[in-house]
């Protein structure tokens, strides 16, 4: 069965002159070797070369985010075989480590055309797309073919988009095509044309859908190609692996259409194999941390879409009020957004037994001391959305208080703004559960709980006319509530500490020039990669305190605090071996530097791969772009970068970012830190040497 769509895919400081400024070492080599399916079946593996960033975008109409790695985990388990996952950073990589013998499968999303060929071999079609012409919305813009004449449009020379414009320049002589960086992705060629380098570019469909809210002042008035074929890459002489492909892609469909509604119970959806959250993004249940996607709701619901063999997309409407009006509508299957059991609710659709308890509290900021009940609540303000299970409490309390004023804010909202508003004295009072006040009390918000007005339950959403589903989700919370994985994630979620726990006293560095007990691996490493010692010694106090058993919330582990599914792709798993842990670290840290241009001084590269370290190198874009917008320098940190870093947080500037809501508070303080420890470590070592006592 092949596939068309029109709509998204997943697919200062002080001492910086001197960080080592040596070139990026080779990184070590992947096991090569060339052979056809049956080679792959003797080794157990199936190595997939694809795009270094899984994460494209937020998803706005649960349109799979990661489909090259949603694509080769499939394969790898129709084919038995161990999944390894080669990255490479642009197409000229990919088919070198293809014919080289570094992967047998490329999964990147790439256009089958005449010239790639000639030196590789495509499975069918997984996709069709169109190439559209993005370019300065003006008064005059071209709708045809012929209005191309005498334009130069910006692309890379080995992506498809090429080859489209060199047969138009057979028809359009005097178009012009300038030929961009194989380094750069769509947003910098955006970029391109906001820089007045080139007038226009081009852009397959699913790719510009995934940045076009960002760019309010880009059109796309052209479609210039159309049912552009999408498919894998493998080596020509690979015949039994490619039939294999083939048959697999045939017999399943990779995407569906996001925007056609339908309402089918349990049994439809196994047969599309697709699960539709409807969630908020935000803090509580569904976010992007570190390039995966993560939240309390989000952990549950994927936990049940995989024991029903379903894949989980994400659906997030535009506001809190149109959760339920999306699952009526047939935009999607479940709505799991911390939604609060109330009679109205269940008057449009059917919960879930409960699958949380939590208590409706009245939140005041840290320092607030004149309000311990009800009573108390007269001649305040109260500020909640109208469509919360807040806004329903409230009114049946006004006509019992006097002077209780329930001052509306909108429905697009989060509950987590409303309580930073409170924090910060532009609200007076809100009300919130108790796990998301826990969790905003993690993060340090001064904030407390006035009082509890009344317990509640929490349940998932589905619709009247899907039993089947209604009862395979209440089966499920019936065998895991208080179980050991629901209690996993409460902890994970509300109840550890989102950093480490503080050492009770701050690191002593003395005058022997010793930073840690682990300076001689961070300097191995170090000059290893071309990093600056000190650096990533001030970076690895900021994750773990020099704990080498720390892990974190999310799992990170060790001294530099890295994932396990980084680690693995690094080539590490013992993430609590010292050296393991700091080899990847500092091996992680380069590929970040080097992911930026390299035009950017290299002291900025670094702040920008610190923030990429703590938060994703996607929200790090996500702020760049959003400081050019500003007028800001985006090759700046200080001042720019991390100013537009701050406004991702607040609504309306994360609905419009790619990869959505971030803590990004937490990078800016994480950068900032690190600057600081870095000055005091430089200071300090140049008090050593002026003494004669630091170690070389």
């Amino acid at each position: 069965m092949l596939f068309r769509t029109r709509t998204l895919l997943p697919i200062g400081l002080i001492a910086i002159s001197t960080f080592v400024q040596c070139s990026q070492p080779t990184a070590p080599p992947q096991p090569k070797y060339i052979g056809d399916l049956p080679v792959l079946q003797s080794h157990g593996k199936l190595r997939v070369i694809v795009p270094s960033e899984p994460i494209a975008h937020i998803p706005k109409q649960a349109e799979p985010v990661t489909i090259d790695y949603d694509l080769a985990r499939d394969l790898a388990e129709e084919f038995k075989l161990e999944l390894m996952l080669v990255k490479a950073e642009n197409y000229a990589q990919m088919v070198q480590k293809l014919l080289e013998g570094e992967g047998d499968i490329v999964a990147a999303s790439l256009t089958i055309t005449a010239a790639r060929q000639e030196q590789v071999a495509f499975s069918v079609p997984y996709l069709y797309v169109d190439e559209y012409l993005i370019t300065s919305a003006s008064d005059s813009l071209p709708t045809t073919i012929e209005d191309l004449a005498g334009m130069t449009i910006g692309v890379r020379r080995s992506s498809s988009h090429y080859e489209t414009l060199a047969d138009i320049q057979q028809q359009v002589p005097s178009l012009q095509i300038h030929t961009a960086s194989e380094k750069l992705g769509l947003e910098y060629l955006i970029d391109g044309i906001v820089r007045s380098e080139y007038q226009a570019t081009v852009a397959d469909e699913h790719l510009w859908r995934g940045v076009e809210s960002y760019y309010d002042n880009m059109v796309t008035p052209l479609i210039v190609a159309e049912n552009r074929p999408i498919a894998l890459m493998m080596r020509p002489d690979d015949v039994r692996l490619k039939n294999r492909v083939d048959e697999y892609l045939l017999a399943q469909q990779f995407t569906r259409q996001s925007q056609q509604a339908f309402t089918d119970d349990l049994p439809g959806l196994k047969e599309r194999r697709r699960l539709r959250m409807i969630t908020r993004n935000n803090a509580l249940t569904y976010f992007i941390h570190r390039g995966r996607q993560v939240g309390f709701e989000y952990e549950l619901i994927k936990e049940f879409a995989d024991r029903h063999d379903l894949r989980l997309d994400i659906v997030i409407p535009d506001s809190h009020a149109d959760l339920l009006a999306y699952l009526r509508e047939g935009k999607g299957d479940v709505v799991a957004a911390a939604m609060t059991i109330t009679e109205a609710r269940r008057a449009q659709t059917s919960f879930t037994l409960p699958y949380n308890e939590v208590d409706e509290l009245v939140v005041v900021r840290a320092e607030e001391d004149s309000i311990a009940s009800l009573a108390d609540l007269a001649g305040r303000t109260i500020h909640v959305r109208p469509s919360s299970s807040f806004f329903t409490t409230l009114t049946a309390l006004a006509d019992s208080i006097e002077g209780l004023q329930i001052a509306s804010l909108p429905d697009s909202i989060e509950t987590e703004d409303i309580l930073a508003g409170v924090e910060e004295g532009r609200y007076d009072i809100t009300l919130c559960d108790s796990n998301l006040l826990d969790v905003e009390l993690a993060y340090g918000r001064r904030l407390k709980a006035a009082f509890s007005i009344k317990p509640t339950s929490l349940g998932w959403a589905v619709r009247k006319d899907n039993p089947a589903l209604l009862a395979a989700l209440n089966q499920y919370v019936e065998e895991e509530k208080g179980g050991l994985f629901f209690n996993m994630m409460k902890k994970r979620y509300f109840k550890n500490k989102r950093t480490i726990a503080k050492a009770k006293d701050s690191l002593r560095v003395d005058l022997s020039g010793r930073l840690s007990p682990y300076d001689e691996l961070v300097k191995k490493y170090a000059r290893q990669y071309g990093q600056d010692w000190r650096l990533i010694t001030a970076q690895m106090y900021q994750e773990s305190k020099f704990d080498p058993q720390a892990t974190s919330w999310v799992g990170a582990r060790g001294l530099m605090q890295i994932m396990p599914v980084t680690g693995r792709e690094l080539g590490f798993t013992d993430l609590h071996d010292p050296e393991d842990n700091i080899h990847a670290g500092v091996k992680y840290m380069s590929q970040l530097v080097n992911r930026f241009d390299s035009n950017i001084p290299i002291e900025e590269r670094t702040r920008l791969a610190l923030a990429a370290y703590n938060v994703g190198y996607g929200h790090v874009l996500d702020a760049r772009r959003l400081a050019r917008e500003k007028g800001w320098n985006p090759d700046k940190w200080f001042g720019h970068v991390e100013q537009a870093m701050r406004l991702l947080a607040k609504p309306a500037y994360h609905k419009r970012a790619r990869y959505g809501f971030c803590r990004c508070g937490q990078p800016v303080h994480y950068v900032g830190n690190i600057q600081n420890m870095y000055d005091a470590y430089v200071g300090m070592l140049t008090m050593a040497r002026a003494s004669g006592q630091e170690r070389l």
